[in-house]
């Protein structure tokens, strides 16, 4: 475990330590922890670290060429396409105008036709059907298409969305029996039932057979319905794989009406990208068609939503349905029930459509109270289990407990996802029946639902896919259910995987980001999963200006040039780092690109979501009246990133005295010589649980000097710690008051090369002398205004060169002597050095800077 410091460090072995510890879980923990220490393009260490790892495909250029003759897009259009595997012109065309024609035939859909008859059936009977809906948005928009679908057959039929809390997820044998009671003779699952092996063989006895239309992963065994319609089944043949539950019914109304119904394309596009669906293929082509009639002929129902989300209809993207309308959408069902958002998609009238929706508004503002409240419990319980274990290597989180809302544990899984990068359960406890229900959410690289599988024995029941899963189980297994999941993903996730990533289309020149290539980028519209916005990186851009904007200053604003072309970027909710980002500075950028629209003027311009740097930060702060007021107030801010060097005895005791106990490395700058990374004493740091170990623990950023060396220890010292691979960001110099810092300025001049050429000249008109202070080499002194012992030293280095041949006190120039550079002279780079040491103290700020910056990009140790 790293070394805390609570007391008062009263040795080198003891700084060193407690900075070992904390840079050897840095090397170990930095994937993990979203830090790398060496990213990118391979240019070198960034001071500044990208919180993703940025993964750049290869795009072969004659291949972008090519997309962009033929196809007449913009390179940079081009470019993404080509990046992201499109290679043949004539999908690639179709890729840029989907067409209702070629949605497939609904009927090559394994158990689509048994579907129809049934339904059909029960229609020419005139027996009640039962839509079985889900209480999310795919879950909900499934059962309003299947409303308009019944609606327009003629049929008797009712709806049953199951209370997500009371229920929980899927069919359950309450429902069923409901259903008997109800005279149901079929129930229509939309949106689940793959997974109802017990349920419907239970209907079954009841004479109710049962219909399911899911997209769902299908377990092993599969129930006996009257029909399984799942394009995910193994031996469906149907080509498009990635259709969500509201898609399904989509293909089920085009197999029952024997046409397209392009009208129905509206809700199954929201259920498609609220479901986080790929929008590639078939779902590319509904999400285009829905979101065309969203904004041109919206139902009531969507008319009302957008008012309440505070959008127009004609403005909706995909974008505004994954964050405004669906989480509206899914309120309803979260913390009371889903039938006010299904009332909503199926009202006549806009009178009745707005009480729903503002119901749903009220509700998702509530939730979004409910889950910040349910997380910082969540996170404080996950601590507190941290720390009673002691720290060990944890790879994945599983939390329970009594009063938590089950309708909401997806939201607070996926935060934890976000803070810790773990794949995260989050399940409420019912103290009356001792049953859990909740929601996981996963990382990249790690199968959620093949793992939960290897766990079915423990639960009740289970579904999902990949990255996201719902499931009940009994209190009494979620510590097994915990300890299994740990050591699957320990051993699944990759250690690049540890580290969140960021897949970039395209390394871009500012001058390529015009506003006619952001245009043609929206030709790739629309964007969500299997089909992201465009993200580009741009390299070495300056800051030109760096501001903050919004209420309480929350968000970015910047303005960066290259090569005599600027640009504004943006990024919301960074504020807090403008700091980091001073004019001046050179960073790459990752982010989006989007269009300006204001006063009818339009312009490019970057949404950024990442940044790096290879500039150091550097803050001059030797003006400080009181540097210990000053070292307080850094205290206050951030104590787990600091380290204190002192140049002088007496400051490194009155930094002792007043911040030992705070947790902070103080030591001076003998105490910093040997190499913290190689250290021996840090083993047992490394041992330590990567994936979860605190910021505190990862990161020693921060490096105030009260104080610059002025001798070559010091000054070897604080090369070393300046390196690239000791992580830090900022280094802030504060004065030591109880050091001197006169000098004398001819003792802070070092000759140069043209110096050296001058005494050696006076060398070879002597052609030879005797060593003595009061004989040639004072003459040159007095002649050349140089310090004698500096011209001792010049001679000293023409002597190792071999340019003078000593013989006890007698000096002689040697002919024709071998011509070797000046850095060949031990002496001379220890003269360099010491010189170095001596100017150190009264360098400018901008010189102080730029020799900051210089040993930052010296070679790395071991590089």
């Amino acid at each position: 475990m790293p070394v805390i410091l609570t007391n008062r460090i009263t040795s080198k072995k003891s700084f060193l330590r407690s900075c070992n510890n904390r840079m050897m879980i840095r090397s170990a923990a930095g994937l993990a922890a979203g830090f790398c220490l060496r990213s990118g393009n391979g240019k070198g260490f960034y001071m500044i670290k990208s919180k993703y790892r940025w993964v750049m495909p290869s795009a072969e250029e004659h291949l972008v060429a090519k997309l962009s003759e033929e196809l007449r897009i913009d390179r940079l259009c081009a470019g993404v396409l080509a990046g992201r595997g499109w290679t043949s012109l004539e999908e690639t065309a179709s890729f840029l105008k989907p067409d209702a024609d070629r949605l497939t035939d609904p009927f090559e859909m394994k158990g689509m036709a048994a579907a129809v008859d049934r339904i059909r059936h029960a229609l020419r009977e005139g027996e009640k059907i039962r839509v079985y809906g889900d209480y999310d948005a795919d879950g909900v928009t499934s059962t309003a298409l299947m409303v308009r679908l019944l609606t327009s057959l003629g049929a008797n039929y009712d709806t049953y969305i199951p209370h997500r809390s009371r229920e929980g997820y899927g069919l359950n044998l309450a429902a069923i029996d409901l259903a008997a009671e109800a005279g149901v003779r079929l129930l229509v699952t939309v949106d689940n039932g793959i997974s109802a092996v017990e349920q419907i063989a239970y209907a079954s006895r009841l004479g109710i057979d049962v219909v399911v239309t899911d997209h769902h992963e299908p377990p092993e065994t599969l129930p006996e319905a009257i029909a399984l319609v799942n394009p995910k089944q193994k031996d469906c043949p149907y080509p498009f794989k990635g259709l969500c539950g509201a898609g399904v019914v989509f293909k089920l109304a085009h197999a029952m009406l024997g046409r397209s119904v392009l009208e129905y394309a509206d809700l199954a596009a929201i259920g498609t990208i609220a479901d986080l669906m790929p929008l590639t293929g078939e779902n590319r082509i509904i999400a285009r068609l829905g979101l065309e009639q969203l904004r041109s002929r919206p139902i009531a129902g969507i008319r009302a939503l957008t008012k309440a989300s505070g959008i127009k209809p004609e403005d909706l993207t995909s974008g505004r349905i994954a964050f405004s309308l669906a989480p509206r959408l899914n309120a309803g069902g979260r913390l009371e029930h889903a039938d006010s958002a299904l009332r909503l998609l199926t009202a006549a009238t806009d009178e009745e459509a707005d009480v729903y929706a503002a119901e749903l508004d009220r509700l998702n503002g509530e939730r979004q109270a409910l889950v910040e409240q349910t997380f910082e419990e969540a996170d404080g319980l996950w601590r507190s289990m941290r720390e009673t274990d002691g720290f060990v290597a944890r790879h994945a989180i599983v939390l329970a407990k009594e009063g938590w809302n089950a309708g909401i544990a997806g939201l607070v899984a996926s935060r934890f996802v976000e803070k810790y990068y773990l794949p995260a359960v989050i399940l409420a406890t019912d103290a009356g029946t001792g049953l859990c229900k909740g929601s996981a959410r996963s990382i990249d690289g790690f199968d959620l639902y093949a793992a939960l599988t290897e766990c079915a024995e423990w639960m009740e029941h289970f579904g999902g896919h990949q990255a996201a899963a719902g499931l009940t189980m009994k209190r009494v297994h979620v510590a097994e259910l915990a300890a299994r999941l740990d050591r699957i993903a320990q051993d699944r996730i990759s250690q690049d995987d540890w580290q969140p990533k960021r897949r970039i289309d395209l390394s871009v020149s500012l001058s390529d980001v015009t506003l006619n290539a952001v245009d043609q980028l929206a030709r790739l519209e629309p964007f969500g999963s299997g089909n992201p916005t465009p993200r580009i990186a741009i390299g070495n851009l300056r800051i030109r200006d760096s501001r903050t904007m919004g209420k309480e200053s929350k968000h970015l604003r910047l303005t960066v040039e290259q090569s005599g072309t600027s640009i504004e970027v943006v990024a919301f909710g960074m504020g807090a780092h403008c700091d980091r980002l001073p004019p001046g500075m050179r960073i790459d950028l990752l982010g989006e690109l989007t269009v300006n629209e204001w006063n009818g003027n339009r312009k490019a311009q970057v949404m950024f979501q990442d940044y790096r740097s290879e500039d150091l930060l550097f803050k001059d702060r030797r003006h400080e009246k009181d540097p210990l007021a000053a070292l307080d107030l850094l205290v206050s801010e951030g104590a787990s990133d600091l380290v204190v060097v002192c140049a002088s005895q007496t400051g490194y005791r009155e930094a002792m005295h007043r911040f030992g106990t705070t947790g902070v490395p103080i030591g001076l700058y003998s105490d910093m010589e040997d190499d913290p990374l190689t250290n021996a004493e840090t083993a047992a740091a490394a041992e330590r649980d990567p994936a979860t170990a605190s910021a505190s623990e990862q990161e020693r950023s921060h490096l105030v000097l009260i104080g610059l060396p002025d001798d070559e220890q010091g000054l070897r010292s604080l090369k070393a710690w300046l390196l690239p691979e000791r992580g830090l960001e900022l280094v802030t110099v504060l004065p030591d008051r109880t050091s001197e810092t006169f000098k004398d300025e001819k003792q802070l001049l070092f000759p140069d090369r043209k110096h050296f050429a001058e005494v050696y000249s006076m060398c070879l008109k002597r052609g030879e002398w005797l060593d003595n202070p009061d004989g040639f080499q004072q003459e040159t002194a007095l002649q050349t205004g140089w310090p004698l012992a500096t011209v001792r030293m010049m001679h000293e280095v023409f002597a190792e060169l071999g340019f003078i041949a000593a013989s006890g006190a007698s000096r002689k120039v040697v002919n024709n002597p071998t011509r070797k550079p000046l850095e060949e002279s031990a002496r001379y780079r220890k003269a360099r050095e010491i010189h170095e040491a001596k100017r150190l103290p009264v360098l400018s700020t901008d010189e102080l800077h730029r020799w900051l910056q210089s040993c930052h990009n010296a070679k790395p140790q071991n590089a």
